[in-house]
């Protein structure tokens, strides 16, 4: 008789997550007869699979007897793989991009208003790797050409992480790292870094797979920042998750990474009026003190409408603190590279592109100084930040300065 997995109750998922109690369990069932499980991923550490499950699998007698056999034999336990949303407003909507028109602004406005370009003076950020956790990126654009893409990266099961399913991804590696030096259209902040491919459909599993690598690399000696732009699309404080994707992103940090995530798009979702800097909507694990929470203004420094809000769900809690950290500058009518095409978004890039702008500050820095701590980078970015006219549940410690913080590093 076939078993039906209870769907979730707060979100739709399209993955399985199946986890068994041994190792030795986790291996013998993947010589199993398992008819209609088409695996993701595949994290023996933690005794992990992920199995596509869209709704139509659930409903056949296959499928469900295949998870039978891992439950009842293997003694798997079956929830449902949680999924975190891209940093996605309707910016993002394809509808909404503009024509390409050379004379609008662009990421090289933003260098220019970040100091960005007078920091190269000192560093571009050569010997350190930027992981780029998101959709994948184009790896047919110049931007970021075979010599700086990292020997290491992560997609789900058969996919290249070289690849990019929406664009998103492309565009925040261009914004973190990209360069005119092999042809690309644009110069990203930290130019000579290493980029690592990192795609994802940002399930829980791939993440905690991601990160494990990062951890991985670390250890190993590579020197890594991660760009994160995904979040939990909610106006009120969603519950906590049960994912295991926490625990991973801190073993990488108490391994060395430096992770940085944008602040969120939520402001508006949360019924905040558009010069408010309340009510609270950055969420989670963006509130942790060992990460940067980046928002997102104008080039005339006004804040995006939509960029979330702090003090954050967790401030004033253990191990946490108020968000956002500081803000990065996404231009009005902008020209970036979405994919494989330059476009013009009306709204910005949200705090997706803010984020690497961080991102890439940090490779600036780790650069010229590669043995500062994690506290000790965080507080150059934080302390060297421009002050706004909005209070720091807007803007944080403001808007993020690379000239200064090169100086100072």
């Amino acid at each position: 008789m076939t078993t039906m997995i209870d769907p979730p109750t707060t979100r739709v998922s399209e993955r399985l997550k199946i986890r068994f109690p041994s190792k030795d369990a986790f291996w013998a069932a993947q010589a199993a007869e398992t008819a209609g499980l088409a695996t993701a991923v595949m994290n023996p550490e933690r005794r992990v699979i992920s199995v596509d499950a869209p709704e139509q699998a659930l409903a056949q007698e296959g499928f469900g007897n295949s998870l039978n056999l891992l439950r009842e034999k293997y003694g798997a336990e079956i929830v449902p793989d949680f999924r975190f949303d891209m940093e996605e407003p309707d910016i993002f909507d394809p509808e909404n991009f503009g024509a390409d028109f050379p004379d609008s602004p662009s990421l090289d406005n933003v260098l220019e208003l970040t100091g960005a370009i007078d920091a190269w003076k000192e560093s571009r950020g050569s010997g350190i790797s930027i992981a780029i956790v998101d959709t994948g990126i184009n790896g047919s654009r110049a931007e970021i050409p075979p010599s700086r893409r990292s020997a290491y990266g992560w997609a789900p099961e058969g996919e290249s992480a070289w690849t990019d399913y929406k664009g998103h991804g492309t565009m925040c590696a261009t914004i973190a790292a990209g360069s005119r030096a092999d042809g690309g259209e644009f110069d990203g902040v930290a130019p000579e870094a290493t980029v690592m491919a990192c795609r994802t459909y940002f399930y829980d599993t791939e993440l905690t797979a991601i990160y494990q690598l990062l951890r991985d690399r670390a250890l190993a000696g590579e020197i890594i920042v991660a760009s994160n732009s995904f979040g939990m699309k909610t106006g009120s404080a969603p519950p906590p998750p049960d994912i295991d994707f926490l625990d991973a992103m801190r073993e990488a940090i108490e391994a060395g990474v430096f992770v940085v995530f944008s602040a969120g798009n939520y402001h508006e979702l949360a019924g905040g009026a558009p010069d408010a800097c309340g009510p609270t909507s950055i969420w989670g694990y963006k509130c942790r003190e060992d990460v940067l929470a980046v928002g997102t203004c104008r080039l005339d420094q006004t804040m995006w409408e939509y960029s979330s809000r702090g003090p954050g769900q967790f401030a004033g809690t253990a191990g946490h603190q108020p968000k956002p950290d500081v803000t990065a500058p996404t231009p009005q009518d902008g020209r970036i590279l979405y994919g494989d095409t330059v476009v013009t978004m009306p709204l910005g890039w949200g705090t997706s592109g803010a984020c690497p702008q961080v991102a890439g500050l940090a490779a600036l820095l780790r650069s010229k100084k590669p043995g500062s701590s994690r506290l000790h980078l965080q507080n150059t970015i934080r302390n060297t930040a421009l002050a706004m006219d909005v209070a720091y549940e807007c803007s944080g410690r403001g808007l993020i300065n690379c000239r200064d913080a090169i100086a100072m590093i």
